[in-house]
């Protein structure tokens, strides 16, 4: 099957070793794996002629690593979120109409179920270390339909009262900067906006099982 992978800017999952923005990661050896929690999102924002829209991803596969303050075998606490993971199959963004489902998933690459086309988004080094809310600037890469092109963004990284770690970001993107044509569907009636924000929140619950 053809794969086409649309990379939104959220987070990479560094542990693998995997190639950002040209370098290769070397995972450090108090880092650790785990997953994010349920609750977490990614929404896709935009407009028409007709309406603003949002797209919601109705599943995603999501893990972030931690780095630890102390070498494995002793007790530590987390530090710092070195970066994540997260995949979301292209079709499993609902946009609460069938017909407009239909117009994204043929832009994005995605036009029947046999096609899998995914949203991958790469970040590294979240602002979530201490239980003070802080915004920094951070790099990533971002791959939609074949296009790569690094990425700078905006991201708030807090703890909340009961440890978890939250992680939030929006990032706007210009869909002909990737190749991708904006919908215009029914000879032009309804005109697509090119700009599209792509957001996320993303929540860690420390005490989860780690790799």
């Amino acid at each position: 099957m053809r794969k086409a992978f649309l990379a939104t800017g959220v987070i990479v999952g560094l542990m693998t070793g995997s190639v950002v923005g040209g370098g290769q990661y070397s995972r450090s050896a108090y880092a650790k794996s785990i997953p994010v929690r349920p609750d977490s999102r990614l929404w896709l924002e935009g407009g028409s002629n007709v309406r603003d829209w949002t797209c919601k991803a109705t599943a995603m596969e999501a893990r972030i690593e931690l780095e630890d303050k102390m070498p494995a075998g002793e007790t530590g606490q987390v530090s710092a979120v070195r970066g994540a993971f997260v995949k979301v199959p292209v079709r499993k963004l609902k946009c609460g109409d069938r017909h407009m489902e239909a117009h994204m998933y043929a832009a994005l690459k995605a036009p029947s179920p046999s096609v899998e086309s995914f949203i991958i988004a790469q970040l590294e080094w979240l602002p979530v270390s201490d239980s003070t809310s802080r915004t920094i600037e951070v790099t990533g890469f971002l791959s939609i339909a074949g296009v790569n092109r690094p990425i700078r963004m905006t991201v708030v990284g807090d703890r909340l009262s009961d440890g978890t770690l939250r992680a939030r970001g929006a990032l706007p993107i210009l869909m002909t900067d990737y190749g991708v044509t904006p919908p215009r569907p029914w000879g032009g009636i309804l005109r697509t906006a090119n700009k599209v924000v792509i957001q996320f929140e993303i929540f860690v619950d420390p005490s989860l099982k780690t790799t």
